[in-house]
């Protein structure tokens, strides 16, 4: 299959994050009696809407207290963000890319100005045409900026592959009819990512075999 674009996920599958995720909700639930996680269990648990996440770590709340516990985690979460390292050997899948002349974009359901200033902090800005998070700290509307981003940048969604962490990617994917890669070394274990249609897969080297086996073309 011959491609043009890809629209990368940030979080997981660009910045190995979900350990920082896991720290920082442990200080939440540790705030309110609740019992601690480990990387393995968020990665078997964790979903979206995130909402649902935190009722099944025990959190209870209404909109309103669940916007004030959400806003306290994002704050945690921005005193540590630009420590994670970004995933292995990541960085030379985007310049060989780039070299080929495929378009590489960013498509997140992080804020949009707390996911530029990450890709600007790891210095990577420079491989992508168009960064694209959403309008609020909830995580929500992921689907309706990847519509934007095929608009604004005339993407035809057949020449497109997604490549993400989570079960959100593939939803995301299969709503702007691109095709859908996912990768079980960020948020999601992969036995949550085994989805029809879809390519699973365990490590960056693989992600560069897919990608890149002849330079142009993906089997």
């Amino acid at each position: 299959m011959q491609y043009k674009n890809i629209i990368w996920d940030w979080n997981g599958t660009i910045v190995n994050d979900a350990p920082l995720f896991v720290d920082t909700m442990n200080v939440l639930l540790k705030q309110n009696s609740l019992p601690s996680i480990c990387l393995v269990d968020y990665k078997k648990k964790f979903c979206f809407p995130i909402e649902k996440y935190w009722r099944a770590l025990g959190f209870r709340f209404n909109q309103k207290t669940f916007n004030t516990f959400n806003k306290l985690f994002i704050s945690l979460y921005k005193e540590k963000m630009f420590s994670p390292p970004l995933q292995p050997d990541i960085v030379s899948v985007f310049r060989e890319l780039q070299n080929l002349k495929i378009r590489q974009f960013v498509l997140s359901a992080s804020e949009q100005s707390l996911l530029e200033g990450a890709i600007v902090y790891y210095q990577i800005d420079s491989f992508f045409a168009g960064i694209y998070g959403v309008d609020n700290l909830n995580a929500f509307g992921k689907e309706a900026f990847g519509k934007k981003l095929i608009e604004d940048h005339s993407i035809n969604p057949k020449e497109t592959i997604v490549v993400g962490d989570t079960a959100y990617d593939y939803r995301v994917a299969s709503s702007l009819g691109c095709r859908c890669v996912l990768v079980s070394f960020g948020h999601f274990e992969y036995s949550r990512l085994l989805f029809k249609d879809c390519i699973t897969l365990h490590s960056v080297d693989e992600l560069r075999t897919l990608l890149l086996p002849n330079k142009k073309t993906i089997v």
